[in-house]
């Protein structure tokens, strides 16, 4: 738990760190989001839900009810910015060029991310819970488990997020299936249609190869990203309204699907940062200026 607890917070700061200095890009705003509230999971959440696990102590109602909130809004914010940032690649895959209206628009999403999570959030701290799980008795805080209040929160912190993904990785792959099209710049005429006129079957075979490799990369990215995201968060959205309705999930159930769910924070700067090369990049400067300074 330490370690998963030093990972995220490090990780996430270096990529909050990178972001501040590399250039910016449409992909950038909804990474910091993501990255953002992957870092308030590792400073604001996981220190209580490591205690909460190791050791017996009460809490203040005020202090718990404040603790579970940004719980689950940390959660939401990282599940929802992960649809803002397949929102942008699917911009960036069919429509390159308006550049400045994406950064804009993501830019947008990236803000209107945290409200809407905080929406998801705050009955957290005014629905009372039914009734406490055996599980939980012995713990600071316990979770909510009153069912009305967790199915809303799983369908839209969730389940809804997950579909609106799935749907956008679709399109994606079916984006990336296509032929890109060839534009002129400026009225000019394009430079790979002049090469397939010198030489049409080495230039056609060569763009068919580059479009083929790109697309080979980029699937294999988001069903990465994808299985990530799925392999962490499924157990537990899945084990939290079966035990609302029955008490019947045990402790080392909870433990265990909880703290998967919280991996998906200190695994993210590895995955989504390193997909950004710009931001791949700043963060190893980073690294280098840290290890001069020292």
């Amino acid at each position: 738990m330490a370690a998963l607890t030093v990972a995220t917070i490090a990780g996430n700061a270096g990529v909050v760190s990178a972001l501040w200095r590399a250039r910016r890009s449409p992909q950038h705003y909804p990474l910091a989001s993501l990255a953002a509230a992957d870092l308030l999971v590792g400073v604001s959440v996981l220190p209580l839900a490591a205690a909460r696990e190791l050791f017996t102590f009460r809490l203040s109602f005020i202090t718990c009810a404040c603790w579970s909130t940004l719980d689950v809004l940390c959660c939401t914010a990282s599940i929802l910015s992960l649809c803002a940032l397949g929102w942008e690649r699917y911009r960036g895959i069919t429509d390159p060029l308006s550049r400045a209206d994406r950064a804009k628009k993501a830019k947008l999403l990236a803000v209107l991310i945290w409200p809407a999570a905080a929406a998801v959030a705050l009955p957290q701290a005014f629905v009372k819970s039914d009734s406490v799980s055996t599980n939980e008795m012995d713990k600071a805080c316990t979770v909510n488990t009153n069912p009305s209040y967790v199915f809303f929160s799983v369908t839209f912190s969730f389940y809804v997020p997950t579909c609106i993904m799935l749907v956008q990785y679709g399109l994606i792959l079916r984006a990336l299936a296509l032929r890109p099209p060839i534009r002129a710049h400026r009225g000019q005429r394009p430079i790979v249609e002049m090469d397939q006129m010198k030489c049409p079957e080495s230039s056609q075979q060569t763009d068919e190869a580059g479009a083929a490799e790109r697309q080979r990369r980029v699937t294999i990215t988001i069903i990465r990203l994808m299985c990530l995201f799925l392999i962490c968060w499924t157990p537990f959205f899945v084990m939290l309204p079966v035990d609302s309705l029955c008490d019947c999930v045990q402790d080392s159930t909870w433990q265990w699907c909880t703290w998967l769910g919280y991996t998906n924070s200190a695994l993210n700067p590895v995955v989504y940062a390193a997909a950004a090369t710009r931001v791949r990049r700043a963060f190893q400067a980073l690294l280098k200026m840290t290890r001069h300074g020292e």
